[in-house]
């Protein structure tokens, strides 16, 4: 159903284009959609926008055209063609998000949002530090089982009773491995404080969604109607983040030696006092903006998706026991349920491996990804694809094009497993953290997170779906880049007693 607002948006998009837009001609471009006059294809977009992008793209081909309000946009539905285009540099840019600047300042900061130089001095400095500060190391297999160790004990105290919210219940445990190694504290898993600012912030991101995208579409428009776009709140939240994301910023300032580096905040205000060309994004109040913009990337950025990951790792398995107890066999078969299991386990472990590829396919938490932008007029596969234009990754339909997978609608492991079960294959179309030259930075210790987590929680506790609470089956919940799993509600037995 078209919401009232929706409508409203339509009509003082197409008024005050036709006084005050010249009409727009894009020679060679792809096939799509037909497009209403500046409102384009919003009207036609389901709520899920992934669903109407792969309905397209079975009708149109895998390049299609999609004119969102004033936002042009191609949407790539080939992983091969993906991998092409998201390793070309003229590809490389990002939609200008500088209304949702952490900062405040209306200017891009941090990684997610940046491109060109800045993005890649930053992209390469921070993953550099990280790596150093323990990516793919024993330390940070330490922190990351610390947190799996104390949601654990949380959830001993509810076993046998319903356990609602538990991506919510995820959410810290996830990010505090990354959260230590950035500020050199962790939060409490039972941070009232952040976790109600991140609710805040997940519905001002709602509001965006049904004011028919206004902000991200329409940027102009919002600014003139801030309120109803949802622009107002945005800012407010993002003050309120950024209020909490400058207190370690301004106690390792205090705090600071040059001859002693404690975490990524401490070497990187190091490469602050170290800058003086005032180009660089590490410069002066520059520098210390980009900071702020990078602690924010690293916290939204790896607490929504690892998180929303496992919670539907955790629904899938609750709704298919028997895939639960084949990995709860394999875990015992390799660690006898004496100890917990590390990561050096995971080559013996190709069926559990499987199942987390399934539940990155089957799940696609991020259909459409986060889109890149043509930084200058190029040609792609015989069509123009001009500067500014969006470029959107049609993950979901790529990891359900039955082309690739043959029953895609089926969530089964054993097509990541060699015939014979005892190896694990990786399939290059399964793609959940992007490719190309923005390609998650995080993805080492995503993967990592979600091997020790799903393994040591389905050691410890065999989970049941509470029948007596709420069933969506696996139908999502709409979000804002993250698709998460309606609400349900688990029981859980210690099976370690």
């Amino acid at each position: 159903m078209i919401s009232g607002t929706l409508i409203v948006l339509s009509v003082i998009v197409i008024v005050l284009g036709y006084f005050l837009s010249n009409r727009y001609k894009w020679k060679k471009c792809p096939p799509g959609p037909r497009r209403l006059p500046f409102v384009g294809n919003l009207l036609a977009l389901d709520p899920l926008q992934f669903r109407s992008y792969s309905k397209w793209a079975d009708e149109f081909g895998p390049i299609i055209r999609v004119d969102l309000a004033t936002t042009k946009t191609v949407v790539i539905s080939d992983y091969k063609m993906l991998k092409e285009i998201f390793s070309d540099p003229a590809f490389s840019g990002r939609m200008d998000f500088t209304i949702f600047d952490i900062a405040g300042k209306e200017k891009r900061h941090g990684i997610v949002n940046t491109e060109g130089e800045h993005w890649e001095e930053l992209r390469r400095f921070s993953l550099r530090q990280l790596r150093d500060f323990g990516f793919g190391k024993t330390s940070m297999e330490d922190l990351v089982m610390a947190e799996v160790n104390e949601l654990i004990e949380i959830w001993k105290e509810s076993e046998g009773k319903p356990v609602s919210s538990v991506k919510d219940q995820l959410l810290f445990a996830v990010v505090n491995a990354l959260w230590t190694i950035t500020t050199g504290k962790r939060h409490s898993q039972k941070d009232t404080v952040l976790f109600e600012m991140t609710t805040k912030s997940n519905e001002s991101l709602s509001e965006i969604l049904e004011s028919g995208g206004v902000l991200l579409f329409v940027p102009k428009l919002a600014k003139i109607f801030p309120t109803w776009s949802g622009l107002t709140k945005t800012r407010k939240t993002g003050e309120e983040f950024a209020a909490y994301f400058k207190k370690p910023i301004d106690e390792h300032k205090k705090s600071y030696d040059g001859n002693y580096t404690r975490d990524f905040i401490d070497v990187f205000l190091k490469e602050i006092k170290d800058t003086t060309n005032p180009t660089s994004p590490f410069h002066g109040q520059f520098g210390e903006d980009n900071l702020l913009g990078v602690i924010s990337d690293f916290y939204f950025a790896g607490n929504d998706t690892t998180s929303t990951t496992l919670a539907w790792m955790i629904l899938y398995l609750t709704k298919l026991p028997e895939i639960q107890k084949k990995i709860q066999a394999e875990i015992q078969e390799i660690t006898g349920n004496t100890r917990p299991v590390s990561l050096k386990d995971r080559p013996n472990m190709p069926y559990t491996e499987a199942v987390i590829a399934e539940t990155l396919r089957f799940s696609s938490i991020t259909p459409q990804g986060v889109g890149h932008r043509a930084i200058r007029d190029k040609e792609f596969h015989g069509y123009l694809i001009p500067k500014d234009t969006v470029i959107t990754p049609n993950i979901y339909y790529i990891h359900f094009d039955p082309k690739i997978w043959g029953d895609p609608e089926n969530f089964r492991p054993e097509r990541f497993l060699s015939p014979d079960g005892k190896t694990f294959k990786k399939h290059e179309a399964l793609v959940p953290f992007s490719i190309g030259r923005r390609q998650c930075l995080g993805e080492s210790l995503a993967r990592d997170s979600l091997f020790l987590f799903a393994t040591n929680i389905f050691q410890r506790f065999e989970i049941k779906f509470d029948k007596n609470g709420p069933d969506h089956g696996f139908e999502p919940k709409v979000g804002f880049i993250v698709i998460t799993p309606m609400p349900f509600n688990i029981i859980l037995k210690d099976r370690l007693v």
